[in-house]
């Protein structure tokens, strides 16, 4: 519902000025039916007591009521006659304002067509009536007029109160509408022509014409021309303006018994003049609503006709999802004519389903939703260019909740998606160079550590295995994070932390280890979560051979082939000397290598060879991804693959 702002409660000087307006306007048309003295043939104060009670609030009726009793006082009635009439002025507009104020198309800025059929009932049929029964059965009580006169009071009264309010109310209205929505003059000359021949039409027709030449043409009907004129052309202000005019000039001309209705007193007690001028009313009213109404959808047409013309694409469909409108931005961006469009569901635009292009069955079909509905899809260029679009679906309804069309807007996300791809590219070289550095410096601060327990050993001569033990930890992880960040990959090659491992172990202890790599070995990288545990378990494999023979006999050799399993890598650890017994190991090396072994893609089997105490550790994914296999090639090895085979080595 469409209501006017609740206004504030009024204050002393403004139930002052809705007193004082309406008694001016009681006083200034009081013109009392000859013969009837309480009788009125039109009340515009009635009217103006409907608008002040629809802008004002329901508050302004006690000030209504009090200027309404003192015009009745001023005008000679007695005390109870005036109290009698001023509760049935009071009662029309208050019911008219309550039954109007409920209405949903009532909208005191924006008149329109509806809105003449509820003021003809609920204004000039209830209110009117219920006023004049307060006021016909008031004066009865009263002891004013007789009871055998109610029935023709009443019929006054009503006359009276209903033409009044269908007359000053919208008139009123469309003034205070064009005071807050301005609008330039327009037909001008038009209009002066269209109130001049009115007005001298009204006078020869309702004047005391005397000329028997001019009697034929003198009919009140001429007045429907000049009505009927101004509505289709001068809007809703000036034709009831108009309409008010022509309404005291034909009252003139009936009380002074001239002209058309010179006879209507007598022989109809003034219906005639009411039954014309509410006609004549109703006319002009409903015209001029109904083109104002017009004009504002039209315009209202024109901003949307703009509005559909906009980059994006837009289709505009039937219920049935057939296409009646397509705007020039989808057009041109789709490649088709407008004849190619008509008439075809939005359906033939989806791209053939193929890799990101598909569109589930569900959403390709499901084309009139009851919401709106919002997806991204590929579509079709007429050259068949395929192309991302955001769809967004609206139903649109009637008055009755029913889906009578659908609007499809259409925007192509291309440079989006390619600007979200650029911009996701940036983000991970960013991130990438992040992680370098961190890395780097994780690597460089590990050093620094490695450089205090070295200045800790020199201090500590009877420490310096511990020590050294420790050392070879913290290098095994520093090494990790100067591989992670020395590549552009958040990976480690196998090969690469093998050779960085056995070059920490051997400075340290100063004992030589040979690493060898098969023919053919395929190349693998390290999952970045198991990097630092693979890491310490080398360390700590190749330290206990280095502990365990290899430092006496200066001889440690680490072969890398592929395993037995497809997809596995086996790294083979050798010194001269034995395994130690089971018992003494649990507290060596080996049991903290079984404490970091990862849980799965990890195996540890140790040998005798002889003089050799050999382990084979076996990795296989998840701990390790494996690359493609590259052909032998006798080219010396990148920097990137293991390190060359050394001299001695199997």
């Amino acid at each position: 519902m469409n209501l006017p702002a609740r206004p504030r409660q009024p204050t002393l000087l403004a139930q002052l000025g809705a007193a004082l307006l309406y008694l001016a306007v009681a006083e200034a048309t009081a013109l009392p039916l000859p013969g009837h003295a309480l009788g009125v043939l039109l009340q515009p104060a009635s009217g103006i007591a409907l608008v002040l009670l629809i802008l004002g609030g329901t508050a302004l009726a006690p000030a209504l009521f009090f200027g309404s009793l003192l015009g009745s006082l001023l005008a000679g009635d007695a005390p109870l006659a005036a109290l009698a009439q001023a509760m049935g002025a009071l009662t029309a507009a208050w019911v008219a304002c309550v039954l109007l104020l409920r209405q949903p198309d009532f909208d005191t800025r924006h008149p329109s067509f509806k809105i003449v059929q509820q003021v003809l009932l609920r204004v000039c049929g209830a209110g009117a009536g219920a006023g004049a029964l307060t006021a016909s059965t008031g004066l009865v009580l009263a002891g004013h007029i007789a009871p055998d006169s109610w029935g023709t009071q009443l019929v006054h009264c009503w006359l009276g109160s209903s033409l009044g309010m269908l007359l000053t109310a919208p008139l009123a209205l469309s003034y205070l509408r064009s005071l807050r929505f301005p609008e330039p003059l327009r037909r001008v000359d038009e209009g002066i022509l269209v109130w001049v021949a009115a007005m001298a039409c009204a006078v020869a027709v309702f004047g005391n014409t005397q000329n028997p030449g001019l009697a034929p043409l003198t009919n009140a009907y001429w007045m429907f021309l000049f009505v009927i004129w101004s509505g289709a052309r001068l809007g809703l202000l000036s034709t009831m303006a108009l309409l008010c005019v022509i309404a005291l000039q034909a009252l003139w001309g009936t009380y002074q018994r001239t002209g058309f209705f010179a006879d209507d007193l007598a022989a109809h007690q003034g219906f005639g003049y009411w039954s014309f001028m509410m006609i004549l009313t109703v006319t002009g009213l409903s015209l001029s609503a109904y083109m104002t109404e017009r004009r504002r959808q039209k315009a209202a047409l024109q901003v949307a006709a703009i509005a559909f013309e906009c980059q994006e694409g837009m289709l505009v469909t039937n219920a049935q999802g057939v296409i009646l409108q397509a705007n020039q931005s989808f057009l041109r961006s789709s490649g088709y004519a407008l004849q190619e469009v008509l008439g075809r569901t939005p359906h033939f635009l989806l791209a053939p389903p193929a890799g990101e292009a598909q569109v589930s069955p569900d959403e390709t079909f499901s084309f009139t939703p009851r919401h709106n509905l919002q997806r991204c899809e590929w579509h079709q260029r007429k050259s068949g260019e395929t192309y991302p679009v955001r769809t967004t679906l609206s139903p649109v309804r009637d008055p009755h909740a029913r889906i009578t069309h659908y609007v499809l807007t259409l925007t192509d996300i291309t440079d989006q998606r390619a600007q979200e791809e650029r911009q996701r590219t940036m983000e991970q070289a960013h991130r990438k160079a992040l992680v370098q550095e961190v890395h780097h410096r994780i690597k460089n601060n590990l050093q620094g550590v490695m450089g205090m327990l070295r200045t800790l050993d020199h201090k500590h001569p009877r420490l310096h295995g511990a020590i050294n033990q420790v050392i070879g930890q913290v290098h095994s992880i520093a090494v990790i994070h100067g591989l992670q960040g020395s590549t552009t990959a958040d990976q480690v090659r196998l090969g690469d932390l093998i050779c960085a491992v056995a070059g920490g172990v051997e400075s340290l202890w100063h004992t030589p280890i040979h690493v060898d790599t098969a023919l053919g070995w395929q190349n693998c990288h390290i999952t970045p979560t198991e990097a630092v545990p693979v890491a310490l378990v080398l360390n700590e494999l190749i330290l206990n051979a280095v502990k365990h023979g290899g430092k006496s006999q200066q001889d440690v050799r680490i072969r890398l082939d592929d395993g037995q399993q497809p997809g596995s890598i086996r790294i083979t650890i050798a010194n001269p000397g034995h395994w130690p017994p089971t018992a003494a190991e649990s507290h060596g090396g080996l049991g903290l290598v079984a404490a970091l072994m990862p849980r799965s893609g990890a195996r540890m089997t140790r040998i005798q060879k002889g003089e050799w105490a050999v382990l084979h550790l076996d990795l296989a994914p998840p701990v390790i991804t494996v690359a493609p296999r590259n052909p032998p090639s006798h080219d010396p090895p990148s920097p990137s693959e293991p390190c060359p085979p050394a001299a001695g080595g199997r």
